[in-house]
Formats: C-alpha cells, sequence, structure tokens
C-alpha cells in the first residue's frame, strides 16, 4: 500500500506502524467496507485509519457512534481484522478502539503528540507477535475439585486453599516454561471461560523468529498437563494488545 495525500473527513484509527513499513502494506479494506484504509504519516509514524461514512457523522457529532451495542461489536471484528491484516507484514501498535482524529492534521497531531510513546510501543514489540494462553481443568478435574472433604484435616486444607487462592504448582511450572519461548509475559486476571473458571491467563509476546518453537512448547506442555487434568487454550498469533498502554490516545 503506498501513501497519497489522504482525503480524510473524520477518521477512526486503528494502528500505528513505522513510515517505512507503509509500503509494506497490502490493500486493506477499511472498517466500514467502503474503500481502502487511510494511511496518515507524519516523520517516523503512520496512523492506519478508517474514513468515517457520511450517514454516520451525524452519530459522531452527537457522541452516538460507539452507543450502539452491535455497532460496537461490528467494528470491534473490523479492527481486529485491519490491525491483524497489518500485523502479517509489519510491526504494529493497536490503538484503542474508539479513537478519532478530525483530517489529517488532527492524524499529525496526534502522530507529534504521542511520538515518544509510539516510539517505545514500536520499540517493545519488535518483530514479535502475541499468544493468548488460559491454563483451564477439564470437566473431570472440575468434578473433582467440587468434591467435598470427608474428613474434618481435609475441610481445613480445603478451606485453607480456597482462601489463598492456590492454583496447582503445574500451572506455575507451565507458565514458566512457555515464557522461556518468549520475550515478556503478562499475566492478567483469570476469566470464566464457559462454565470452567481459568486457573490462570496470560498474554506472551513471541519474536516472529520463534513462532513456531512457543507453538511446538505449548502442544507438547498440553500433552503433559493433560495428565492432571488440564488443558490449555492458545490464541494468536496476533498483534501485541496486551503489551502497548492506548490510554492516553484522545479524540482530536
Amino acid at each position: 500500500m503506498t501513501m497519497s495525500k489522504p482525503d480524510l473527513g473524520i477518521g477512526l484509527v486503528h494502528g500505528v506502524i513505522a513510515t517505512q513499513a507503509s509500503a509494506l502494506l497490502p490493500q486493506i479494506v477499511d472498517a466500514f467496507d467502503m474503500t481502502k484504509l487511510t494511511v496518515v504519516a507524519a516523520e517516523q509514524h503512520a496512523l492506519l485509519i478508517s474514513n468515517v461514512p457520511q450517514y454516520l457523522l451525524g452519530h459522531v457529532e452527537a457522541n452516538t457512534l460507539f452507543a450502539d451495542p452491535a455497532r460496537i461489536s461490528g467494528l470491534a471484528m473490523t479492527h481486529h481484522r485491519i490491525l491483524q491484516a497489518a500485523a502479517v507484514v509489519t510491526d504494529v501498535v493497536p490503538i484503542r478502539l474508539g479513537t478519532l482524529v478530525r483530517g489529517p492534521g488532527g492524524a499529525r497531531d496526534l502522530l507529534s503528540r504521542e511520538a515518544a510513546r509510539f516510539a517505545d510501543h514500536l520499540a517493545t514489540i519488535r518483530d514479535a507477535l502475541e499468544f493468548s494462553v488460559r491454563i483451564l481443568p477439564t470437566q473431570q478435574q472440575s468434578r473433582t475439585t467440587r468434591s467435598q472433604p470427608s474428613t474434618g484435616k481435609e475441610y481445613l486444607r480445603f478451606r485453607r486453599d480456597e482462601r489463598a487462592s492456590l492454583r496447582p504448582a503445574v500451572v506455575d511450572t507451565t507458565l514458566h516454561e512457555l515464557a522461556s519461548q518468549a520475550v515478556a509475559i503478562r499475566e492478567r486476571q483469570a476469566r470464566p471461560a464457559g462454565r470452567v473458571p481459568a486457573l490462570a491467563e496470560a498474554a506472551f509476546l513471541v519474536r516472529r523468529h520463534d513462532l513456531a518453537a512457543f507453538d511446538d512448547c505449548a502442544g507438547r506442555i498440553e500433552r503433559q498437563i493433560a495428565e492432571s487434568g488440564l488443558a490449555l487454550d492458545i490464541f494468536g498469533p496476533w498483534p501485541a494488545y496486551s503489551f502497548v498502554d492506548g490510554a492516553a490516545e484522545r479524540p482530536t
């Protein structure tokens, strides 16, 4: 994708790449399935932007563009599609969904204002992508875990472990082994996965040339921990959402 002088009104921002990498981008359809993605550059960095179509501008002015849950869901999916397409060929810093800019001037103002932070983020995720991993008990282990203790001693141990929110040692071993194949790890608060609560959830930043090794390691671990009644849910590789902070982006 080559850059031309953008015909940009109000734009929905998706991500940041190095300006020199813009030539590597494939043709990417924008978030509204209207036209190709707009790329606006300023010195070292470039923004990936979808031009908000005319029929939605009233929602922008009324601050209701993201008031419709169905529209939010659709935009979240296209936001990820665009970032994923860019991440295949270059490093991309995801921008928080909902960041808007007004015209090329607003885009360049955002690039100028956040230049140092964008540079830091691109350095952090250089030549790397993210895998997201959840460690789950199998249904059989879940049923075993819920069984009631049969003696007073077992009951006290059960209550102690419950209060301490202890998890099997194999969970920490699994995270450690996966981390050995990555350059960074971000462990998150484990969320329920359907009816089965996750024991751990983490994101791993993996160099592109190590993606296959990480996948092989995860497959080996998955077979090993099955004997302990555990399973892995693995997602990715995808853009490094967990290793950048989008809180500072503001509409301009």
